[in-house]
């Protein structure tokens, strides 16, 4: 049986691994767009756009500058937007392993302060475009 888990989660903004993820969620939607006519008995529907965000939970090293330049990467007005990778541990799977890519901006960070070099944060983001990968 394969089982997923985000103990061996990373994170990689641009090409660069900065952060172990604790854990991360991502929801694709895709709005149902009613094309009932006006002589129909029953409403019909058409595939609408695909949107998808995310979150997850970062393990990071402050003084890494890759770190800071991602999660400061909210405080800009412009060119925020970035590659963004998740790497998952898939244990069972032929492959050992797989990925998620894709190109978006943070729309939430949430520092916590807590004791020693590890810091933990959690952050939210809005994907532009079509997801990369698969679940």
């Amino acid at each position: 049986m394969a089982v997923l888990t985000g103990t061996d989660g990373q994170l990689l903004y641009g090409t660069t691994a900065f952060a172990k993820c604790r854990d991360w969620s991502i929801t694709v939607n895709k709005d149902a767009l009613e094309d009932t006519c006006l002589s129909d008995t029953d409403r019909t529907y058409v595939e609408g756009l695909r949107g998808t965000t995310g979150s997850a939970t970062l393990l990071y090293d402050p003084s890494n500058r890759t770190a800071n330049k991602f999660l400061n990467s909210i405080l800009e007005t412009e060119g925020a937007t970035e590659e963004i990778t998740f790497k998952m541990n898939r244990k069972g799977y032929p492959d050992g392993g797989g990925t998620f890519r894709c190109t978006g901006f943070l729309t939430s960070v949430s520092p916590s302060v807590s004791v020693g070099d590890v810091q933990a944060v959690s952050v939210s983001f809005q994907v532009n475009g079509k997801p990369e990968g698969g679940f």
